[in-house]
């Protein structure tokens, strides 16, 4: 009892970073219409690491999406920061986007550009950050995701896990305040996954972020604080402690 006790008062300390209230999203109009999610009921705090599982369709990747105002939230409410994203104009979502990493299975690199300029253009996007300082960076998150001997490698020189260890660092240059990854150990042998994970992990203990992991690899579930399930468009068995899942 006194467990719970501290995990609860540790949540009411921490800053709520993601509100969902009775949020839904439809794709298409009229008979062609199809919603995709239902009644999405959550939030996300500050320095936790959260898994989202969920068979596919289940509309994990839109509610990634929505959180990072890369859609539009139709109805319910879905408050980011603090902001409230349903009816947003196109300047607060991209204000709302500045404050986020992401990183989707689609590694998203400029061709014309080397590992190291793919990162820097993210952090670039800071205007109190100098081009030195913001070279620096990049290098050294580079190295961090074990790409030391990479950095000035173009794309087409890469391979498919040396790309998506690229786009991590991208989404991670730069300190945001939240991180949503969509499978980001999808093309990652083991070991190489598990170092990028518990590199995200040491983001939220460090810098209060909050990261949002969609993924199909049980073998990462013990980052996690949380570990929620979609399905269907509907949340079920929420915050589902990782001991008890992992168990399974």
């Amino acid at each position: 009892m006194n467990q719970q006790l501290s995990k609860n008062t540790s949540k009411q300390e921490s800053k709520i970073v993601v509100e969902a209230t009775n949020l839904n999203h439809s794709y298409g109009e009229g008979k062609l219409e199809k919603q995709i999610l239902f009644d999405i009921n959550l939030k996300l705090y500050s320095s936790e690491v959260i898994i989202l599982k969920g068979p596919s369709g289940s509309g994990k990747t839109t509610l990634l999406t929505l959180m990072g105002g890369l859609r539009s939230a139709q109805s319910g409410s879905l408050k980011v920061f603090g902001e409230e994203l349903v009816g947003a104009n196109k300047d607060k979502l991209i204000q709302i986007r500045r404050n986020i990493g992401y990183i989707f299975q689609a590694h998203n690199l400029l061709k014309s550009l080397t590992a190291r300029q793919n990162v820097q253009m993210s952090i670039e996007l800071h205007e109190e950050i100098s081009p030195k300082e913001a070279k620096e960076k990049s290098i050294a998150m580079l190295e961090t995701v074990g790409l030391k001997d990479w950095i000035n490698y173009y794309p087409d020189n890469l391979s498919g896990g040396q790309k998506q260890r690229v786009a991590i660092a991208r989404a991670l240059v730069s300190q945001p305040a939240m991180v949503l990854a969509d499978e980001p150990t999808a093309a990652l042998d083991s070991k190489s996954g598990r170092n990028v994970v518990e590199l995200m992990q040491q983001l939220a203990k460090e810098q209060g972020c909050t990261i949002l992991i969609v993924t199909h690899d049980d073998r990462i579930l013990d980052v996690a604080e949380r570990i929620i399930e979609l399905e269907d468009g509907k949340l079920t068995r929420k915050d589902k402690s990782k001991q008890e899942l992992i168990s399974n």
